[in-house]
């Protein structure tokens, strides 16, 4: 199972992402809520939010690729519930379909003090790697 490391995936090292668990279709990702993830109320942006729905359900999808696939985002669906407070945030994904071609995730994000923050799915295209 490919997994990320500090560097593997420079974005999330910039905001601050980590995958905390990975098994295959799960994946839990968390982020320290820092002064420059906030937006002018002082919660979290809603873009921080739909990065860690993505970045979650990538991490679930690519617990389930073999080492000829690849996979990128084709769709994104965000309800925010509540305002992003408190020290961090956990995504807790899993995937709902994992076809040839199409995989499906859905995610909660809940605030350090178990709040649901926003509900969420993404869409995967899989690619194989092609023959020579």
């Amino acid at each position: 199972m490919k997994r990320t490391g500090k560097g593997m995936i420079p974005f999330w090292d910039y905001i601050g992402i980590e995958e905390t668990l990975l098994e295959k279709g799960y994946a839990e990702l968390k982020i320290t809520i820092q002064p420059q993830l906030l937006q002018g109320r002082g919660t979290v942006h809603g873009g921080v939010i739909a990065t860690l729905i993505d970045a979650a359900v990538g991490s679930a999808v690519r617990s389930s690729l073999s080492e000829a696939e690849s996979a990128s985002t084709v769709e994104l669906k965000v309800n925010y519930t509540r305002p992003g407070i408190g020290e961090y945030l956990v995504a807790k994904s899993t995937l709902s379909h994992r076809g040839k071609t199409l995989a499906v995730g859905e995610v909660k994000i809940e605030d350090s003090s178990g709040k649901l923050v926003a509900l969420g799915s993404a869409t995967y295209m899989i690619f194989s790697a092609k023959k020579a």
